[in-house]
Parts: C-alpha cells; sequence; structure tokens
C-alpha cells in the first residue's frame, strides 16, 4: 500500500530532541500522549490553492504567514494521533448549493483521506479512533465550520452525513440564520429558532456542538438549548482573562463549557494570544498562558489545543512548524506542570468527549 514520505521520530526520539533543543522527555511525553489537533483547517489552502495535502511541505525555519502549516506527512511526522478536519462553509453560496457542495466535499476529503490506507484513517466514534491509532495510523475526525453549510436541510443530520460528521461549529465569521457571529460589525441578536432545532438535531445525532466564533448572545443561547447531558467544545479560541479581544471567551463561559464536560481548545492565532499587530507572530509561551487561565478557572480537564492552523493565522515565531511540537510540550514541563496535566491538553481530555458524545 501507498506510504506517505516522512521522518518516524519513534525510530529515533532523541535526535528529534537534539534537532529542537529540548529535552528527550518532552519528546518521550509527546509520543507517548493522545495527540489531537480541534481544529485544523487545511481544507482551506486545498480547496482555494490546490495545495497538495500528500505532499512534505515543511519544516519551515520561519513563520508561514495564513497558510502552509500542515499536510498529510507533517500531521504523522509530528506524533499527531488525532485531527479535527474542517470543511469551512462558503456563506456568499445559496443555501441549496452551500449545502450540494459541502456534502460533495465531505465525499472528497474521504478519498483523500483513503487513499493514505497506511497512514489515515477517517474515524467516527471513539473506538474506530482508537482502531486507528491502534493500527499505527492519524485519524480525521470531519467537522464543518458553519453550521449554515446544511441550513437548507438539516435533516440529512439524522441519517449517513450526520454519522459522518464529528462536530459542527454553529457560525462562523458572518452571522447566519443559526445565529450570531462575535466577528465585528455583525449583527448578534442571539441564537435563532433555526439554530436552536439545528443545536437539538445535532444533539440527537450525537454531533459535537462547538461554540467558536459564537456571540455572546448566541454562546448562551445555545447551551441553553443545548442537551444538558452533552458536552459542548470550543474548538479554537483564546482567553478573555488573559487577552480581552472580540474573538476569545470569559471566564464565565469557559466555565460553563466546564460544567457540561467540555474542553475549550487554545488557538494558535497571534494577536488573539498576546497584544501584537494583526498578522504579526505571538511567542508559544501566549499559548500556555491562555492554557494556564483556563485551568485556574474552569479546571484542567477543559484545556485542550485548537491550532487553527492554515485558517488564515499567524502561528507562534517560535513554533513555525508543526513537527515542532516538543517544544511546546518543553514549556509546559519547565512550568512544573504534571505528566497527567500534559497528556490531558494533549489530547486526553478531548478523548473523554468523544468518549462520552460517541463511544
Amino acid at each position: 500500500m501507498a506510504r506517505l514520505d516522512y521522518i518516524d521520530h519513534r525510530a529515533d526520539p532523541s535526535a528529534w530532541a537534539r534537532d529542537l533543543g529540548c529535552s528527550d522527555e518532552a519528546v518521550a511525553l509527546l509520543l507517548d500522549s493522545p495527540f489531537i489537533d480541534l481544529h485544523c483547517d487545511l481544507e482551506v489552502p486545498v480547496r482555494l490553492f490546490g495545495w497538495n495535502p500528500a505532499k512534505r511541505h515543511g519544516p519551515w525555519k520561519r513563520v508561514m504567514p495564513l497558510f502552509g502549516h500542515t499536510d498529510y506527512p507533517r500531521l504523522r511526522e509530528a506524533g499527531m494521533t488525532g485531527v479535527v478536519y474542517d470543511l469551512a462553509t462558503n456563506v456568499f453560496r445559496r443555501e441549496p448549493n452551500r449545502q450540494v457542495i459541502t456534502l460533495a466535499n465531505l465525499e472528497r476529503c474521504q478519498r483523500q483521506i483513503a487513499a493514505w490506507p497506511d497512514d489515515l484513517a477517517v474515524a467516527r466514534t471513539r473506538s474506530e479512533y482508537d482502531a486507528a491509532v491502534a493500527a499505527g495510523r492519524t485519524a480525521f475526525f470531519l467537522a464543518l465550520q458553519g453550521g449554515n453549510a446544511l441550513s437548507h436541510d438539516p435533516t440529512v443530520l439524522l441519517g449517513d452525513v450526520g454519522q459522518l460528521i464529528h462536530r459542527i461549529t454553529l457560525v462562523h465569521l458572518k452571522s447566519s440564520v443559526l445565529g450570531g457571529s462575535n466577528s465585528p460589525g455583525q449583527p448578534e441578536d442571539g441564537i435563532t429558532e433555526r439554530g436552536r432545532e439545528f443545536v437539538k438535531l445535532c444533539n440527537q445525532a450525537r454531533i459535537i456542538v462547538d461554540l467558536a466564533h459564537a456571540g455572546k448572545k448566541t454562546f448562551w443561547g445555545a447551551l441553553d438549548a443545548h442537551d444538558t447531558l452533552i458536552p459542548p467544545i470550543v474548538s479554537h479560541v483564546g482567553m478573555a482573562g488573559v487577552r480581552d479581544l472580540w474573538r476569545n471567551i470569559d471566564d464565565d463561559q469557559a466555565r460553563a463549557i466546564a460544567d457540561r464536560g467540555g474542553v475549550i481548545g487554545i488557538v494558535y492565532q497571534g494577536n488573539f494570544l498576546a497584544n501584537v499587530p494583526v498578522g504579526c507572530a505571538s511567542k508559544r509561551s501566549a499559548i500556555v498562558d491562555h492554557l494556564d487561565h483556563v485551568i485556574r478557572v474552569a479546571g484542567e480537564q477543559a484545556a485542550a489545543i485548537g491550532t487553527d492552523y492554515d485558517g488564515v493565522i499567524t502561528p507562534p515565531s517560535d513554533l513555525t512548524d508543526i513537527t515542532h511540537h516538543p517544544l511546546l510540550v518543553q514549556d509546559m514541563l519547565d512550568r512544573g506542570w504534571s505528566h497527567a496535566r500534559i497528556r490531558g491538553i494533549l489530547g486526553e481530555n478531548y478523548l473523554r468527549v468523544v468518549k462520552e458524545v460517541r463511544p
């Protein structure tokens, strides 16, 4: 069978540590942990620019603004056991066309992943994730960013399509028929009746509801409509208690997600993390600052990573490539964090949510 071209660092983990300038402990901990990105936007450059996801394009020694952060080989090389693989919604298409193209894109993604059966696998449940990892593969959870992708006929969520979709971000950069976005200048009157019904359909289909990008009124309205026994998440966001910005959530929102058993994935966009101009890089220590804040206000079981790689972001200047993540683990070790806490952040916390929603 076909194999992707990448360096398997399990063969010589000490060499990886030497190359990055971190400890063997950091590399060993990463390789021994479930490592899951809650939000990867690799399909954006694939669809817009014909970026070849099966080609190893790095590793980069400089910051790549906007795109170029990931590909299938580097996801493997970074030791990622799972990735929530997002398809973003084109809001400028009419509702019926949006839905037709979204369904076609889901089929295309499945074919792309299936072309590399020794390395990659689509996972719909926790047990399918476990089976993929046990076979040495990276599990891809297919997700939608912008529930209005399927707002023309959301009842498709109750069939095979709903079984395939792992998670849906309710709203994206624009307010929609489902509710209000937190993007500047967008109307935010709260979740609509269609939005409330959409949340209930997601709950019925056991699809994880993601409240990243939701305006505050929509956030709280969605939680009100949401089944209290199913965990919601916020997949890629910063904490307003560290960086007070429209895109980030406050402590009450974080506690509400944690109280429902959900998690909060910290995003890698520079100006969401620190007070730097748009388009400029922050430092990776800011990621740990936001994770620390989540832990302090919502508990360590609520902390996770949602990079937003390839989603028009500028990642930290000292985390220029996805394969450099042992450096982030080293930062957490240097703060005195336990192996158990770090393993939770890297993936165990999210796997708990996946098991509760779709065992």
